[in-house]
């Protein structure tokens, strides 16, 4: 058991707090490398073992358990891709560098990317893991390549950190660990609400197709018969230290967007773009260009980005079909409109003409506001969840370097 207060806590002036030994993050770690079986024998492929690519774990999440390809025994002897156990850390090491998580599961991975063990006797993986994430800036700083950036394994050898004792680095991850468990608790709240939303969703409104018999008072209709689609701006306005944050879909996630990613933008620049595409309660953003078909709902009141090759549906404008049009957009009409309406070879996107073409069978005002009255309460649980986890994201990051440096000291004792 672990405790942080004032009689257990220390303000530390030193930079090597007393009992922790100064080193490199590459004497404290072991690293494993991963690799690819031959993607032309059908043997290899679609097993039991689940395959870990950058696009599996490249979010906010602590813990990955699921992977978009799996090989089979065949394909682990075969190939020189390895196998990380449960708790093992994964990160990055090409493109994308130093997306990170932790594993819930047994898991293969491919050579873009570093397994990462404890030391035994030495460090904690659990510590590590927070350790190497406190760690990402110096990583990043030491990166190579003129197309990708790219680290080694020599990279985390440069990588000086400060280790705790055993006892002190698991009092330490039990903390920040505590901030994840109850974060990664409520987003699963917020996948069960959203899915128990499309389940409804699906029940009272996906067997009714465009060209269907439909209810009475029922209708096919374009969206913008609904509301206005727009697009956020098209120019490129220029860095600044100071104003407003400048959104683009790498930064559409689940139920938020990743504004601590984003750059900032002029007033100036910030006024101009909001008065072609304003994003206002209750709109939803869609990416058009690049990745396609990520879907975020504001359902915040205060709002201050400003939006970048994003569509922007006005369902502001008509409140009564915010969710219902985005739990469409997510549903199998709207996959299906995202898979044949895409253009362009190099890169992909959606034109703004093909999301204002959408036709799509709208309900009598009664059937909708049923619905209503069931998923807007959904939808604001989602809302509080989501603000709650931001809260716990804020304090866990404040606290991570505190920590790490040992500015704040945890006391380590038995229960």
């Amino acid at each position: 058991m672990s405790s942080v207060n004032e009689n257990t806590c220390a303000e530390q002036g030193r930079s090597i707090p007393d009992g922790w030994l100064e080193t490199t993050l590459g004497e404290v770690i072991n690293i494993i490398g991963g690799g690819t079986p031959k993607t032309k024998i059908p043997e290899y492929w679609d097993g039991e073992i689940p395959w870990l690519s950058v696009v599996d774990f490249n979010n906010d999440n602590r813990w990955v358990s699921t992977t978009e390809k799996s090989i089979t025994e065949l394909g682990l002897k075969k190939s020189s891709t390895k196998l990380l156990n449960v708790g093992d850390i994964i990160i990055s090491a090409r493109g994308t560098v130093g997306a990170m998580a932790q594993l819930k599961r047994e898991m293969a991975f491919n050579q873009s990317c570093y397994g990462i063990k404890e030391v035994e006797d030495v460090s904690d993986k659990d510590f590590l893991f927070y350790l190497t994430k406190h760690s990402l800036k110096q990583i990043n700083r030491n990166t190579y390549g003129a197309v990708f950036d790219t680290i080694t394994t020599k990279t985390f050898d440069v990588i000086n950190v400060n280790l705790p004792s055993l006892p002190e680095q698991k009092a330490i991850a039990n903390i920040l660990t505590a901030f994840d468990d109850k974060i990664e608790n409520l987003q699963a709240q917020n996948k069960t609400l959203e899915q128990t939303a499309q389940t409804i969703f699906k029940e009272w409104f996906g067997k009714y197709q465009v060209g269907d018999e439909l209810p009475d008072g029922w209708r096919v209709g374009k969206i913008t018969e609904l509301f206005e689609i727009r697009d956020g701006t098209h120019d490129s306005p220029k860095q600044k230290e100071i104003g407003y944050k400048l959104i683009t879909s790498k930064h559409l996630g689940n139920n938020r967007i990743k504004l601590e990613d984003a750059y900032l933008i002029s007033e100036e620049d910030y006024i101009n773009v909001n008065k072609r595409s304003r994003v206002e309660q209750f709109d939803i953003l869609v990416s058009m260009i690049g990745t396609i078909g990520l879907i975020y709902l504001e359902q915040n009141e205060l709002i201050n980005y400003a939006i970048k090759n994003v569509a922007l549906f006005k369902t502001s404008q008509n409140k009564s079909f915010s969710i219902y049009t985005y739990l469409w957009l997510k549903s199998s009409f709207g996959k299906y409109f995202f898979e044949t309406s895409k253009s362009g070879t190099t890169q992909e996107y959606i034109s703004l003409k093909s999301f204002r073409a959408i036709e799509l069978v709208i309900p009598d005002d009664k059937m909708i506001n049923r619905f209503n009255n069931i998923v807007f309460d959904l939808f604001g649980k989602i809302k509080n969840n989501t603000a709650q986890t931001q809260t716990l994201k804020q304090t866990r990051d404040t606290l991570l370097p505190k920590l790490m440096s040992g500015q704040i000291r945890v006391n380590a004792f038995k229960a």
